[in-house]
């Protein structure tokens, strides 16, 4: 592969993070959805491409590719924290649900 390309590959990619922390922000599921599995099949891609050329990536590159990590845990923590505030108000609701019905003719 030719490692001059790769910087723009993955500025392109964290572009494409960048969009899915907006719509995790905005809670946009189907934003969300869609651009983190776009990303996580660009990134499954652009790993397998630089496995042959791995000690040869120069450092700029590799700090890219850090700063792109971190991005995506960032992601999946903002993620796991939206699911678990949706688990939470989804309890909340049902157990209002209930106290309804009990408390209702």
């Amino acid at each position: 592969m030719n490692t001059s390309i790769q910087p723009a590959q993955i500025d392109a990619m964290l572009a494409l993070l960048a969009d899915a922390l907006a719509a995790c922000k905005a809670q946009d599921f189907e934003s969300v959805t869609r651009l983190a599995a776009q990303q996580e099949s660009e990134l499954a891609d652009l790993l397998h491409q630089l496995q042959p050329v791995a000690a040869s990536i120069p450092e700029e590159t590799r700090a890219k590719l850090h700063q792109l990590v971190a991005q995506r845990e960032l992601l999946q923590q903002q993620m796991a924290e939206w699911i678990a505030r949706m688990r939470e108000e989804m309890q909340t609701v049902s157990q209002n649900s209930r106290l309804l019905k009990t408390y209702s003719l």
